[in-house]
């Protein structure tokens, strides 16, 4: 079954709103959740989505969170996220932030006490817009062994990184420090599919094709992603005062997450007139573009180009959404309050989007 933007949005929020999300909260994250799955991102749309119900549901993650700032000194902000929704605590962090960024050029926010922040892109389009260079990575559940090693002690720790432009697409990386997402993992299991060889390790540290054995994920790169990894997890916490390693709760118990994020900003207009920047970051692609290509290559892209172009066929021809994910959200919805008529997933989005 396909459904528009503006049907997972609305469809989102309302189910975000049933689990006690105040409706502000609950666009926000509808906002990213769309996002995602219109961008292509699957492992962090309406899949991401049942996987926070699940957490609502036993208390790991706090609906009603007292997002607290600890620290305001000039250009530098501390948060703490009460546990509650990552989304919301970075794009709140984000609102602040970019106001110091256009008084001092540059600002740096962190948060402890967080949950999965969603699509990373999202903040990456976020600052493009705003004419900001925008930087941003967090630590997150325990997906990951070191090199060489077999527990699991580091997340997929993703990184951001937002470049704008002027009349080309905006350069906006968005890249995981594990070969995969732990969403796809379990999109994968949903759906009773093997995954490539390379995703993911057994128990023992032995590479594994089966979702249901696939322990901890692998890092990009190999000793090289690792070591990105491990920064990440440094800028995240240990500024911010979040958990890592063996600290953060467990992914299996569905435990609070209490992991850390940075996101940095920066202001280009402070190093010269915006347009100029502009400017010179569309020659930039142009000269990538018109690079010559290797055989069998059609076009060269930039960080983000792809996303992009799915961003518009996707607001044309609308997402489609499985069978078994359609019926896991209709159960969760229903334990979670949601008053529907009928059993359905097409009753279900009826009931938000008439």
């Amino acid at each position: 079954m396909k459904i528009s933007h503006d049907q997972e949005r609305k469809l989102v929020t309302g189910i975000l709103t049933a689990a006690h999300y105040s409706p502000e909260d609950a666009e926000i994250i509808s906002k990213v959740i769309t996002h995602s799955d219109f961008t292509g991102v699957y492992s962090h749309g309406l899949s991401r989505l049942t996987r926070y119900l699940k957490q609502i549901d036993v208390g790991a993650l706090n609906p009603s969170p007292k997002f607290e700032k600890v620290l305001d000194d000039q250009s530098l902000l501390v948060f703490d996220g009460d546990n509650g929704s990552g989304i919301v605590s970075v794009n709140k962090a984000y609102d602040e932030a970019l106001i110091k960024a256009k008084t001092y050029g540059v600002a740096v926010a962190t948060g402890r006490r967080n949950a999965n922040i969603g699509c990373g892109s999202y903040y990456g389009w976020r600052a493009v817009e705003d004419d900001m260079i925008g930087v941003l990575c967090c630590n997150t559940y325990a997906f990951s062994a070191p090199y060489g090693g077999a527990d699991r002690l580091i997340g997929t720790n993703p990184i951001v990184v937002g470049i704008p432009t002027g009349e080309e697409y905006p350069m906006v990386l968005d890249i995981s420090t594990t070969n995969v997402a732990m969403g796809k993992i379990q999109a994968a299991q949903r759906e009773g599919q093997s995954i490539p060889l390379g995703w993911a390790n057994d128990y023992d540290g032995r590479p594994t094709t089966d979702p249901a054995q696939a322990y901890a994920l692998t890092s990009i790169a190999a000793h090289k992603g690792y070591g990105l990894a491990v920064m990440v997890d440094a800028l995240s916490t240990l500024l911010s005062g979040a958990c890592y390693g063996t600290d953060v709760g467990l992914f299996s118990k569905l435990e609070k997450e209490n992991t850390g994020f940075f996101l940095l900003l920066i202001d280009p207009s402070r190093f010269m007139p915006i347009e100029d920047f502009k400017r010179s970051a569309d020659r930039y692609i142009r000269m990538v573009k018109a690079s010559r290509k290797a055989e069998g290559v059609d076009e060269i892209f930039l960080p983000g180009e792809i996303e992009r172009k799915k961003f518009k066929e996707f607001m044309m021809t609308g997402i489609e959404v499985s069978e078994a994910l359609q019926a896991e959200l209709t159960q969760l919805s229903r334990k979670l309050g949601v008053d529907f008529a009928g059993d359905s997933f097409p009753d279900l989005l009826r009931h938000f989007c008439g």
